[in-house]
């Protein structure tokens, strides 16, 4: 278990009443929050919220969640502190609490928060979708039971299942709606607007899982919503396949009208995308593999983070790769790696050098500055994945490319931090166990990949390869492929396994592994005849600037 200054205490349960009848003038919110202790003489506590609300045009200032009230059950006031211009607020209770000591908490906020939509009629988000309430520590669990008092003319989407959907009593035109999320999760949010809602059910062993799609009225906004709920479902499939089974009681996605998407556990936000090509493919099925990598396994800290969006975007990857032509996976790892190469963007122009150079992996959200603008989304995101992506190809067998290994590792990394937190230092050592097993480390006797990560992770180097061969006849009618692997552009102690793949024509393909330990590394394979073509990873497993292949006769 990790522990730090900000993990004072747990927070189980969170039971919510949220008042969304004026959506455009307030979001009110009653909350009630079931606390434990993690601290002797604890007193003081402090809770995130709106945080991210920047400072321009007093954006923190005028929308932020502000504390009306707060007491605990029973009826005993609690302090509550909160700035002006702070990013959450701290609860002062009455009296210390000890380790372990079990408490309730209810606190009533209010604030300009929600936004609408300039191109959707009747459609409301939380300004953050995930800073709407009062959070402790990181990324911490909880369940949550979540009640909706909205206009009839809306529905409110949620995390977890939806147990009623009923109208006031008291009223001709408001509506109740309660969602509820029994499994512990980081994070919560909803969507309300006019949704119209399609459906879909997926047949398991485990048994049936809801599939929902909450959408707009076509006189509103023409989307192909049988379009999306079959990627969904795809989706789901593939990765419930090659992760390990999806966990929630229920699956599906909410129109989102802004520009980007997120992956809530049991919730998609998916913007209005339906065109069929790599890149819809891989938007959707980057954020349904956030249902594994974020929310069964999320990061620790932001030095983490790249083991969520990293893998999920190599999962889009890998998914496209299947869905659409392999041309379309291709494409995809082409455009990852030419991120890289670009030059970092500042808020007056461009600046000399490349993304690549700007810092290593685990710097996390911290490579991004007013000098660096695009390092996050191309380091954390796109390295990320082509990290994975060189996992991958190490895992798996030399000569035919079988990636059961890797996949098996991946399900225990799962399997190990299932409904908790994972570090860079926890993946290593997982994959370290699994790696030793592989058959490329038994030929080689490698006992680790602890050089891969100091060099791919906490490192910043991207080399460049190029080998150059010859073939010569053999005594007994063969040939010998010899040649030379140039590592250039990164420490003399770089070490890197690289496939080489000869093709045969008709006959197929053969394929053999090279490592390179410093400047150049030696190539001797035999051939039963000579080959069509000789190249130096031609499909791009390992990244780097450049790769090439030449023929020296």
């Amino acid at each position: 278990m990790y522990s730090d200054a900000y993990d004072l205490m747990e927070t189980p349960n969170y039971a919510m009443q949220v008042d969304l009848r004026e959506p455009k003038k307030a979001l009110k919110l009653h909350v009630r929050m079931d606390f434990v202790s993690l601290a002797d003489g604890l007193r003081a506590i402090p809770m995130s919220v709106g945080e991210s609300l920047g400072e321009a045009d007093s954006v923190r200032l005028k929308k932020m969640m502000r504390v009306q009230n707060a007491r605990l059950a029973g009826d005993s006031p609690v302090d509550a502190f909160q700035e002006d211009w702070e990013g959450g607020l701290t609860l002062l209770l009455p009296s210390p609490r000890k380790n372990g000591e079990a408490f309730t908490l209810d606190a009533q906020l209010e604030g300009d928060f929600m936004r609408d939509s300039p191109y959707s009629q009747d459609v409301y988000y939380p300004l953050v979708n995930s800073e709407w309430y009062p959070r402790h520590g990181y990324l911490k669990r909880s369940k949550f039971d979540l009640t909706f008092l909205h206009r009839k003319r809306h529905r409110v989407a949620s995390v977890g299942i939806r147990l009623r959907e009923e109208a006031v009593k008291s009223s001709d035109s408001e509506t109740l709606t309660q969602w509820k999320m029994d499994m512990p999760v980081a994070l919560a949010t909803f969507g309300l607007g006019g949704w119209e809602s399609h459906k879909d059910i997926e047949k398991r062993k485990e048994g049936d899982l809801p599939v929902e799609f909450f959408s707009l009225p076509g006189r509103i906004m023409a989307i192909k919503e049988d379009f999306i709920l079959a990627e969904l479902m795809n989706c789901m499939r593939y990765f419930s396949h090659i992760f390990g089974a999806y966990p929630y009681p229920r699956f599906g996605a909410t129109y989102h009208p802004r520009s980007f998407g997120q992956g809530f556990a049991s919730m998609l936000l998916i913007p209005p995308t339906d065109s069929a090509n790599e890149h819809t493919y891989s938007f959707i099925a980057h954020e349904t593999a956030h249902q594994w990598w974020g929310n069964v396994v999320a990061w620790r800290s932001y030095r983490d983070q790249w083991l969520s969006e990293g893998f999920a975007e190599y999962s889009g990857v890998l998914y496209t790769g299947l869905r659409q032509k392999p041309s379309g996976g291709k494409e995809l790892i082409q455009g990852l790696r030419r991120s890289l190469l670009e030059p970092p963007r500042t808020g007056t122009g461009i600046r000399k050098g490349r993304l690549a150079d700007v810092g290593p992996l685990i710097l996390g959200h911290r490579v991004e500055t007013r000098e660096t603008r695009g390092a996050y989304q191309s380091l954390i995101y796109n390295k990320g994945a082509l990290v994975l992506r060189m996992l991958h190809f190490l895992f798996s067998h030399p000569e035919n490319g079988d990636p059961a290994a890797f996949f098996e590792m991946l399900r225990d990394f799962v399997r190990r931090h299932n409904n908790g937190s994972a570090t860079t230092e926890s993946f290593m050592e997982v994959a370290n166990e699994h790696f030793v097993r592989t058959p490329l480390a038994q030929k080689y006797q490698m006992k680790n990949l602890n050089w891969f990560f100091h060099q791919w992770v906490y490192s910043a180097q991207l080399p460049s390869y190029r080998l150059e061969y010859a073939l010569e006849n053999q005594p007994d009618n063969s040939l010998l492929l010899q040649g030379t692997v140039y590592q250039e552009g990164v420490p003399e102690n770089w070490f890197m396994f690289l496939p080489v793949t000869m093709r045969f024509g008709r006959e197929g393909t053969s394929r053999s592994v090279v490592y390179v330990n410093g400047p150049k590394g030696t190539l001797r394979i035999r051939l039963p005849r000579k080959p069509d073509e000789v190249q130096l990873d031609p499909d791009e497993w390992v990244l780097s600037e450049k790769t090439s292949t030449r023929a020296l006769r």
